[in-house]
């Protein structure tokens, strides 16, 4: 892999403030903190804020076939039980609210650690068949330590690695040609990345 993104200067472009660029562990990482559902805020229903629009950054320009490596780290889920948390890359975004979504989850009681979601106009549709009945992933995902993750996107798809070992590959649901990549986190869930490289393929 090529050299690790710089993000002390990197160009983002996010839909949310909890997006920050700090020191963890003596070095830059890019993470969402205090990611409080919606409800527990205000104390009123908020279904879609709080359910289906994830925080997303994107990184630099668009780009076609293109391998993204990062070391990942669950922080935190605030939501009771202390269970659950969504987070991973984003692949071909065209924007913040339109994009692809590989994404790890460290407590899945199903044990499908690895899974990936297409979404359009900003909506996340976990909820759906087409979700539920796609064959997921089952590394182990840390909830206390950094693991390393890498998408390489070609063509119309897509490879998934944890710690260099292959989960599955699978067709790019919209045939987009091209799109930014970047990093999703989800509902009530904090997390952090570091060592980004991306690399053209």
């Amino acid at each position: 892999m090529g050299k690790n993104v710089d993000l002390r200067t990197v160009a983002l472009e996010t839909n949310s403030p909890l997006w920050q660029i700090s020191e963890l562990e003596d070095e830059p990482v890019l993470q969402v903190v205090g990611n409080m559902p919606t409800t527990q805020k205000t104390g009123t229903a908020a279904y879609l804020d709080e359910d289906h629009v994830g925080k997303v950054a994107l990184i630099g320009e668009v780009k076609q076939n293109y391998k993204m490596q990062a070391e990942m780290r669950f922080l935190k889920y605030h939501r009771s039980p202390q269970s659950g948390g969504w987070f991973g890359f984003v692949i071909r975004a065209q924007d913040v609210l339109n994009y692809e979504i590989i994404w790890f989850m460290p407590n899945a009681e199903t044990g499908n650690t690895v899974a990936c979601v297409p979404v359009a106009h900003g909506v996340v549709p976990w909820w759906t068949e087409a979700y539920a009945s796609q064959k997921k992933g089952d590394p182990h995902i840390p909830t206390d330590s950094w693991f390393q993750a890498r998408v390489d996107v070609m063509g119309d798809e897509f490879t998934v690695y944890v710690e260099d070992q292959p989960v599955f590959t699978k067709k790019i649901t919209y045939y987009l040609k091209g799109g930014r990549p970047g990093f999703f986190v989800g509902t009530a869930t904090d997390a952090a990345f570091r060592r980004i490289v991306i690399e053209d393929l």
